[in-house]
């Protein structure tokens, strides 16, 4: 009988053919890897660059808050430069009341009338007066009146928040002159609305 077995050179030839079968496995490993590493550095690269973008956004977020809540007191101001028009009424009337008692005058009565757009001059000063859409309020005070209290409680609607301004003034001489007294039949006040 003939002995089927190998001989050193066809063992040869077999370990040869896995080697090179190897080599090439690990050649198309190697790329698969590659090119998976690839995708995923790929996404860690988008990842990490979204999170520095989301915590310069947090941190930009956090910087304008801290902004925000140091600038408080302005924003209070300008909400409070202008009332709305529901409420005007009241909050002038209110408003009014507080600062006539500081500067101590009495208001008999308030009206109250929508202001027209237009250009009007004043007879006295010959001045171009540009009127708004902000409603005014007439304020008759009871005359006669210190002419130092008037002239602090115009100081206080000046000043005021919501913001008013006197619109015109009918101030005239008591005609029982003693000292600083004079005539105010009425003062009308224009008021900021939004």
């Amino acid at each position: 009988m003939k002995k089927s077995g190998m001989t050193a050179k066809s063992f040869r030839g077999v370990l040869i053919f896995l080697i090179l079968v190897m080599i090439g496995g690990s050649a198309v490993g190697i790329y698969f890897a590659q090119k998976w590493l690839l995708s995923q550095a790929a996404i860690i690269s988008q990842t990490v660059a979204e999170s520095n973008a989301s915590g310069n956004d947090s941190h930009v977020a956090a910087k304008l808050q801290s902004e925000l809540a140091a600038q408080q007191s302005v924003i209070t101001k300008i909400s409070l430069l202008a009332v709305s028009r529901q409420t005007y009424q009241s909050k002038t009337i209110q408003e009014l009341d507080r600062y006539a008692a500081d500067a101590g005058i009495v208001i008999a009565n308030y009206s109250f009338a929508q202001a027209t757009t237009g250009t009007t001059t004043t007879a006295s000063t010959a001045a171009s007066v540009t009127a708004t859409n902000n409603p005014v309020v007439t304020a008759t005070l009871v005359s006669p009146v210190s002419y130092q209290k008037l002239l602090k409680f115009m100081n206080y609607i000046e000043n005021s928040l919501p913001k008013m301004q006197i619109a015109s003034v009918n101030i005239g001489r008591s005609s029982n002159s003693n000292g600083d007294l004079v005539r105010i039949d009425q003062l009308s006040i224009e008021v900021n609305v939004n």
